[in-house]
């Protein structure tokens, strides 16, 4: 049995890094500092890791408390499977905007790579306080209550992802599998 994670780590810059990306070469120039988030944006993009974080890491010293700089290495973090990296980077930036649903869902697919369940269910859960329409939130806080065996919990979020995305083909599956009684 496969449970499916929807694994849509948000890059906030990512928009602004595209724009980047068109209007100059890649790689990037640390000197360039100001550009430093949108650049590891970037790279992270194109698949380009050690490159993400090497401008990751100069937009977070050049801006210690920046929300994008943060979010954004710690969604490489993400990218490179470094987990425990990436909860750190995205309490940093929660710290920062507590109030951001897409931070909570960086760190709840962190935290449940991580196994802590309970973790990753509270931070989808928060995530869905702040954004209540967030189906992937709700899909993923579903897989992570029918990996701790609740599956009634598991079905009610599968449910509730389906009605905001009726195309979120993953829940219809996680449905259809508990309702076979397939865990």
């Amino acid at each position: 049995m496969r449970l499916t994670l929807l694994v849509v780590p948000v890059l906030l810059s990512l928009a602004t890094a595209i724009h980047a990306a068109a209007q100059a070469p890649l790689p990037h120039d640390p000197t360039h500092a100001t550009t430093s988030a949108t650049w590891c944006a970037a790279h992270a993009a194109k698949g380009e890791l050690v490159a993400a974080l090497s401008d990751c890491d100069h937009a977070v010293a050049s801006q210690p408390n920046s929300k994008i700089a943060l979010s954004n290495r710690g969604t490489v973090w993400l990218l490179a499977k470094e987990y425990t990296r990436a909860v750190r980077d995205f309490d940093a930036a929660i710290a920062v905007e507590p109030g951001d649903a897409a931070l909570f869902f960086n760190r709840g697919i962190a935290n449940g790579s991580l196994g802590e369940r309970a973790k990753a269910i509270a931070d989808y859960g928060q995530a869905i306080v702040l954004k209540a329409d967030f189906a992937e939130a709700l899909h993923n806080r579903g897989v992570e209550y029918e990996r701790a065996g609740d599956t009634a919990a598991a079905l009610a979020d599968f449910r509730k992802a389906l009605d905001i995305n009726a195309d979120l083909k993953p829940s219809a599956d996680g449905i259809r599998r508990l309702s076979r009684g397939q865990l």
